[in-house]
């Protein structure tokens, strides 16, 4: 699976990053193997290797660990009975000197299916498509800024009709988008010259990330590439600072959910890896562990904190009002997109609302949770 942190030094948000896509990519391909396609593609958009640590081994890259956590499903599954499975990958990269060690890396991995291929990945789009003749796709997207045409890339994504994450630069993006000299290269990466007018009527006190982003989704929505786009934020390792973005765009409720239950497990890990580094080599004595610490931390601003629960309320509030009814599904769908909860912290919010006299709906005996075809009305 992920490397070890020790390879990560000075780049712990990588470490995050990775450990995010191998626990996604393996919940995703258990759930996608054991039914749905008997195929899993996984392809890397910007592979590298980029300032890796293990140079012999890649152990601290994107396509190494997302060969060993597909392998290890597909290994596992076969334990179980279910056979005939496939995994494809297709590596992209566009530097001459990073695709022949990427070569030489597929060279060694012989007895996987695995296609490298070399330049921009915008200009390879058709050749990597003709690669997946079937099953599910998923796409891993790494750039190191913005400098995409994603015109092109989300036709491509909506014609394999698959799953794919994006790395959103937040930190460089904040820092660059009002410059007029970079206004060609947004346009490309949203998909749209015109991108700077709504840019200016977004709200003033809105930073520049979330304006774009706010402007990514959008893209994304208007192209049919997703019908859920709900992201992570990885914080620069000691500071204050959102340093990138983690965007799953899936159609799947199912992947929406596995999203935010990986979530929370990634976040806990970050904070403790912070707290790690901020104490140095010169820890305090204290009567928590960095895990007693994450964990109170994470109760505080984390996935299904207070305060997410209190605005996956007012969602579901003004999702029922002006219906008569609602089932749990869509209500939970869109809370969970736009806030970082899951599902078990949904089912006690619609408990406590319902207790407050803020919803109705009826359960029946001996289950205590609403159940699909539960339905919820506003008192």
């Amino acid at each position: 699976m992920a490397a070890d942190l020790d390879l990560y030094r000075d780049r712990e948000q990588s470490f995050i990053k990775h450990q995010f896509l191998t626990k996604y990519l393996q919940a995703a391909a258990f759930k996608t193997l054991q039914g749905h396609s008997p195929t899993f593609n996984f392809v890397d958009a910007f592979a590298g290797p980029w300032r890796v640590s293990d140079d012999a081994m890649y152990s601290d890259a994107s396509f190494d660990q997302a060969i060993n956590t597909l392998e290890s499903v597909r290994v596992d599954l076969g334990k179980r009975g279910v056979g005939g499975l496939k995994i494809r990958f297709c590596f992209c990269e566009q530097r001459q000197d990073a695709v022949a060690r990427l070569r030489e890396y597929a060279a060694s991995k012989g007895r996987f299916e695995i296609y490298v291929f070399e330049g921009a990945f915008e200009d390879n789009l058709d050749a990597i498509a003709a690669k997946l003749t079937d099953g599910f796709t998923f796409t891993f997207i790494d750039p190191t800024g913005w400098n995409i045409r994603n015109r092109e890339v989300f036709r491509f994504l909506r014609e394999q009709n698959g799953e794919f994450m994006l790395n959103f630069m937040s930190d460089h993006i904040n820092r660059h988008a009002k410059y007029h000299e970079v206004e060609a290269s947004f346009g490309r990466f949203l998909a749209d010259a015109e991108w700077a007018e709504e840019f200016s009527h977004l709200p003033t006190v809105w930073s520049n990330e979330r304006k774009m982003l706010y402007l990514m989704k959008a893209a994304m929505r208007s192209n049919k590439v997703a019908s859920y786009l709900p992201d992570f934020s990885i914080m620069v390792p000691k500071r204050e600072r959102v340093k990138m973005r983690l965007i799953l765009g899936t159609h799947s409720p199912s992947g929406l959910e596995v999203f935010r239950d990986v979530q929370e497990k990634v976040e806990k890990q970050e904070l403790e890896m912070r707290h790690t580094l901020r104490e140095g080599d010169s820890p305090q004595v204290s009567l928590f562990s960095s895990a007693d610490i994450a964990a109170i931390q994470q109760e505080q601003k984390g996935v299904g904190c207070k305060a997410n629960r209190a605005r996956a309320e007012e969602i579901i509030v003004e999702f029922l009002r002006g219906r008569m009814q609602a089932f749990p599904g869509p209500v939970f769908n869109q809370a969970m997109e736009e806030v970082p909860i899951r599902r078990k912290h949904l089912n006690k919010v619609l408990l406590d609302m319902r207790e407050r006299g803020i919803v109705h709906f009826d359960i029946p005996a001996p289950k205590r949770v609403p159940q699909p075809n539960t339905t919820i009305s506003l008192a």
